[in-house]
């Protein structure tokens, strides 16, 4: 009998066509892992704990990260828009794109009871309020707890207002105050930018750092908190001026003090600040672990993520934007996700970077169902391998 409303023959047309589909749709998804460098098979993930010390990546339920431009992802795809979605620390990401959350999902989907991670920022946008930059640069239907902002620093106050901006996100979700989360930090350049020509004084952007931590203890339970260092800033000087488009752009526009145009020996002072600024997260890290253990505070840890200590000789144009050739790339957004993951699970040798410099190409260190983030005390890295 004729099937109501359809011709003969249709319903194989119409099984061939899904089958189609179906095929078209595995090729695709199948070529984006085959471009992936994520390559893990083993997804076993431990029953969900009650102490940080046992937190695997298929824990985490929540994600957040305050910063800068860098976080916002200015120009990652070498257009005007903040690539938010690719965002190292807390974009969505792709299996051809890699980001911290990426990799964190595909372990949560296979806790029990399976986790849905949420906190994502999930579109492109152009930054809000370009006049008064960094301030209220926060798009809340698509950038969740990404509230970091183009242009943010300690001393315009972004570390307050971007707080402020995650309190208007606690109460969205369920299980929020419960549920693991990850609140990664890294607001270092706009501070360190134009400190160029001597010693730095970072007392109040350590003051104000060691406050918001304070807020995040006082606020937050079941949360661990990456500081993360900065690499040797020189080297971006370095790249630019070995492209002659760049060198050409720079020349005309300023983005960041001595990076632009200044002399070798500004250059060495920027990359000085910049470790006297690492040190300093080193010591409030440190100072934080002896606080939560007198507290017994078992269901928090700050801890630094180092792996960009002392980096920056090996990379190159791939690492930078093309279009202002300042901001880190897709490409460099794809290895920071690298690298904060790798850092986050090297809990053996964090003084040799559990053998792992960071670099281009980096490779995606694999959880087992053993592997836990590190929490112990803090650790400085020795200066990675030239």
């Amino acid at each position: 009998q004729r099937a109501w409303g359809r011709p003969w023959g249709a319903g194989t047309r119409h099984s061939k066509q899904m089958a189609a589909r179906v095929l078209l749709i595995s090729a695709l998804f199948a070529a984006a892992l085959a471009q992936s460098r994520f390559n893990c098979t083993d997804f076993r993930v431990p029953p969900i704990p009650t102490n940080v010390s046992f937190l695997h990546p298929g824990h985490v339920e929540f994600v957040m990260a305050m910063g800068d431009s860098i976080t916002a992802a200015f120009s990652a795809r070498s257009t005007l828009f903040e690539a938010r979605d690719i965002s190292w620390s807390i974009g969505i990401g792709y299996a051809n794109q890699l980001t911290f959350p990426w990799m964190l999902s595909q372990y949560a989907v296979r806790a029990v009871p399976a986790i849905t991670l949420q906190g994502m920022s999930t579109e492109p946008v152009l930054p809000n309020d370009i006049p008064h930059l960094p301030h209220n640069d926060y798009h809340p239907l698509t950038d969740h707890m990404n509230v970091a902002e183009s242009e943010g620093s300690v001393r315009r106050g972004s570390l307050e207002e971007q707080w402020e901006f995650l309190l208007q996100n606690f109460g969205r979700y369920p299980n929020f105050k419960s549920g693991w989360k990850v609140f990664t930090l890294w607001m270092t350049a706009n501070d360190v930018c134009g400190e160029c020509d001597g010693p730095f004084n970072i007392t109040y952007w350590v003051e104000r750092t060691d406050k918001l931590l304070t807020n995040v203890s006082n606020t937050l339970t079941n949360v661990y908190v990456n500081l993360v260092s900065t690499l040797d800033l020189s080297n971006v000087a370095r790249i630019q001026r070995s492209n002659p488009f760049c060198k050409i752009e720079h020349k005309i526009i300023d983005e960041c003090g001595c990076i632009d145009r200044g002399n070798a020996t500004q250059l060495v002072w920027l990359d000085k600040n910049v470790h006297t600024m690492n040190a300093a997260l080193h010591v409030l890290a440190q100072n934080w672990y002896l606080k939560l253990k007198a507290q017994g505070r078992s269901d928090m840890a700050v801890v630094v993520q180092a792996f960009q200590e002392g980096i920056g000789a090996t990379l190159d144009i791939s690492f930078l934007s093309r279009l202002d050739c300042f901001h880190p790339s897709a490409l460099a957004h794809q290895e920071l996700a690298i690298g904060l993951w790798d850092s986050m699970l090297c809990t053996k040798d964090r003084v040799n970077r559990c053998g792992i410099p960071f670099t281009v190409d980096l490779p995606v260190v694999c959880p087992t169902i053993d592997s836990v983030f590190y929490t112990g005390p803090d650790v400085v890295p020795n200066p990675p391998p030239q």
